[in-house]
């Protein structure tokens, strides 16, 4: 009966490594690159991949057709990442106590696809690959949303925005307080030109109006 047991518990283990390792091996990208020395397999160090996470763009290289690790990549080999209009070189490391796995720490903060350039050389190799979230082979950067619980956090691009349109209100509200203040200082000001520019009218005295008080008490 034990053995019975065992022999169950032990196919079970085996299903759930083939059912586990297939959906690990599609969010990775295997390629063999420089004139086919090299295998190699890049993809998030975590997955699901999802923005503003700490993560990791990362790539494992070996020697073509085995599983010997090739180290010293990480001081040759250099990554620039693409998403949309932006680009931007990230420094590779080496993994303590991985032989042959390189990452390089980034926190995506935007949902979509994402390219990864690897250029320079491998042991005097040139290198010059670029792989694509969009071609399918590993994961594109997803909204944490799924993730956030109780209430789901505000977007933060939708903030931004928010922010930004009313930041521009608060500019127009001030922009047209300046140019009423400024219209009613020039008002005030033509005003008060006009006021001391004013032609002054005097009123004539009739003639023989003008008797001195000594001749009135005289008369």
């Amino acid at each position: 009966m034990k053995s019975v047991i065992r022999a169950s518990s032990v196919a079970v283990v085996l299903l759930l490594v083939l059912l586990v390792l297939p959906g690990s091996a599609l969010a990775h990208e295997r390629r063999t690159i420089a004139n086919g020395k090299y295998d190699v397999v890049v993809g998030w160090d975590v997955e699901p991949t999802y923005a503003d996470m700490q993560n990791g763009a990362s790539i494992r290289i070996m020697q073509a057709g085995t599983t010997t690790p090739v180290t010293g990549a990480d001081k040759t080999l250099k990554l620039n990442i693409r998403q949309g209009a932006s680009t931007k070189q990230f420094s590779l490391r080496a993994v303590f106590g991985q032989d042959g796995y390189y990452i390089a720490d980034i926190v995506p903060t935007r949902v979509g696809d994402y390219q990864w350039i690897f250029t320079g050389t491998i042991n005097g190799d040139e290198v010059n690959e670029t792989f694509d979230t969009a071609d399918g082979k590993f994961d594109a950067v997803a909204a944490p949303s799924a993730l956030q619980f109780p209430l789901a956090l505000p977007d933060p691009a939708q903030s931004g925005a928010d922010v930004q349109a009313a930041q521009a209100d608060a500019q127009s509200a001030r922009t047209l307080a300046y140019v009423g203040i400024a219209v009613g200082v020039l008002g005030l000001l033509v005003g008060a030109s006009a006021w001391l520019i004013r032609p002054r009218i005097t009123t004539p005295t009739p003639a023989g109006a003008t008797r001195t008080a000594s001749q009135s008490h005289r008369a």
